[in-house]
């Protein structure tokens, strides 16, 4: 008979986690203003099953999907699944004034996890995973004339995200499920602003204002599921996850200098003005709600729909407010087989299509309005099934995303599209070695 090794399987669950995260962590290039606001752009924050549907998630469990948004899900895992994903996001940014397209592009990993059954008959389960929450990267230039000065060039860069390591459980019975997920989040925001004067008779020293910041501390997000079947062959499920609101430590280093470029464009300090260094303080990060209903056809169509609020005016960075504000979010998804008990390859793969709605939470000037259409599938590499003699269940999952952020009424504009990719691996990896 077939056996696991428990301690084998977790060992390779971390090493893979490493490997991926260390290997995808490079950026070949990005450029978001908009990243400069809050904590920066925020990171789909989904699995890559649920990002085709529209992101709707709320509601939706099946056996062998690992949906962290909502940890009531775990509850209804039967087999042990590795789960990874990768995004490529290309961005296209307009400008009105100067009028002006710059193109960008970048590579990170979506998330890494491993979820898997405590005990199938009390309908509980448990998830450990890392992802990123957002992306603070943007570099910009701006050319102004002073009275008696030619020009004045300054230059805004930053860097930075913010990331979740976490453990969940879900529990519950035949048709409710309660869950959390509980870890850290961290990460770093780093800013610097340099004026660069440009005067062909008088010599001025270019000035650098630095910002660094690294942050961390705990956080909770439970949700609830129900279901229920509404005739033969048809089921109707409800659900509902909270990020609770949570403040994390920071240490803050601030410095103003002037400098000046070596022959190899290294910058050499010439003044310390202003040094400011380990100022503890703190980061609240604010709550979301969502709730949401799956209505489904067994193993041959659903359709999801969520609805999201994120209390983003509550955000404070050392006692200050920013640009942002409350914002919603309305999800809309579908999912559906061809032919579940066809024999060929092509009908049991899964399509799904949706769209997401609803204002970001940066507001410039004037609000923006975000949008995008969705469309993916999954694509069995191992056929699915609950025999002994199958016992396992491999994928690859896509998701595609076209959208925008802003319209033409906001001086800066963003379209956008996203490749995701990831991998998902189940098998029963928690049984007793036996002998024949």
């Amino acid at each position: 008979m077939r056996s696991v090794s428990t301690i084998t399987n977790c060992r390779k669950f971390f090493l893979y986690g490493l490997i991926f995260f260390t290997a995808s962590s490079s950026v070949a290039q990005e450029n978001s203003p908009y990243s400069r606001y809050g904590l920066g752009d925020i990171v789909p924050g989904q699995n890559i099953v649920n990002r085709a549907m529209g992101g709707a998630s709320a509601a939706y469990f099946d056996p062998v999907t690992v949906n962290f948004n909502n940890p009531a899900s775990y509850a209804r895992l039967k087999y042990t699944t590795f789960d990874v994903g990768l995004d490529y996001t290309g961005r296209t940014l307009k400008t009105s004034n100067p009028v002006r397209t710059l193109n960008s592009g970048y590579l990170i990993p979506s998330y890494v996890q491993v979820g898997f059954p405590l005990s199938k008959k009390n309908n509980w389960g448990m998830n450990i995973g890392m992802r990123p929450l957002t992306r603070i990267n943007y570099e910009m230039q701006q050319s102004t004339r002073l009275p008696g000065i030619d020009s004045v060039l300054t230059s805004y860069s930053g860097q930075g995200g913010s990331y979740q390591a976490f453990i969940g459980t879900g529990i519950g019975s035949k048709h409710f499920t309660v869950g959390v997920n509980a870890g850290y989040a961290f990460g770093n925001k780093n800013y610097v602003t340099e004026r660069r004067f440009i005067n062909d008779s008088i010599l001025y020293e270019k000035g650098k204002w630095a910002d660094s910041t690294n942050f961390g501390g705990f956080f909770v997000h439970t949700g609830v599921q129900y279901s229920t079947r509404i005739s033969k062959g048809y089921s109707l499920k409800l659900g509902a996850f909270a990020q609770l609101k949570n403040s994390l430590n920071a240490s803050r280093n601030i410095t103003r200098e002037t400098f000046e470029n070596s022959s190899t464009t290294e910058e050499i300090q010439v003044d310390s003005v202003y040094i400011s260094r380990n100022n503890k303080g703190k980061i609240v990060v604010p709550a979301t709600y969502g709730f949401g209903f799956t209505f489904e056809k067994d193993l041959a169509w659903s359709v999801s729909a969520e609805y999201s609020l994120s209390q983003w005016s509550d955000y404070r960075y050392y006692g200050q407010s920013d640009e942002v504000k409350d914002n919603w979010m309305l999800r809309v998804g579908g999912s559906f087989i061809p032919n579940y008990k066809s024999t060929g390859y092509w009908a049991q793969v899964q399509y799904r299509a949706g769209f997401y709605i609803g204002p970001d939470y940066v507001t410039v000037n004037n609000n923006l309005p975000a949008y995008a259409f969705t469309f993916g599938a999954s694509f069995p590499v191992r056929k699915y099934g609950y025999s002994v003699y199958s016992g396992q269940y491999t994928s690859i999952n896509t998701a595609f995303e076209i959208g925008a952020r802003g319209n033409k009424s906001n001086s800066l504009r963003e379209t956008f599209y996203r490749i995701s990719v990831g991998l998902s691996l189940s098998d029963i990896w928690f049984i007793k070695r036996t002998y024949q």
